[in-house]
């Protein structure tokens, strides 16, 4: 298993809201959709300038799938819950195309986001 250690940064442009996810194999730009998924991108954001991510690493990797993260950070070499705030309204509408970020979610359960995101490495809006 791979473990990458993360911090993302805040960058606010204009109209747009974007984070940099810093990996030990490089920079990821994540831009996110504002005006669609507003509660959503608060719900991020929030977590981000809380630092709730900073030395948070990849916790699921699923070839063909999906990669996740948010769930876990490292403090003093203990592998730590990430502290969750309310979960989010669903706000359906952009399917998890490959390439792009979504809430994970539980089972049953599409008003369940709270800190955990994935990123979708296929085309995943049958699923």
């Amino acid at each position: 298993m791979i473990v990458m250690s993360i911090s993302l940064l805040v960058c606010l442009p204009a109209r747009a809201s974007s984070v940099t996810l810093k990996t030990v194999l490089g920079d990821v730009v994540i831009e996110m959709y504002d005006e669609q998924t507003p509660a959503t991108v608060a719900n991020f954001l929030n977590y981000v300038r809380d630092g709730d991510y900073n030395s948070s690493f990849i916790h699921r990797s699923d070839p063909g799938f999906v990669i996740q993260g948010g769930g876990f950070t490292f403090i003093e070499d203990a592998i730590v819950a990430v502290p969750t705030d309310s979960p989010v309204q669903n706000e359906p509408g952009i399917s998890n195309t490959r390439g792009t970020i979504a809430m994970a979610k539980l089972a049953g359960d599409p008003n369940s986001a709270t800190s955990q995101w994935f990123i979708n490495l296929a085309d995943n809006a049958a699923l």
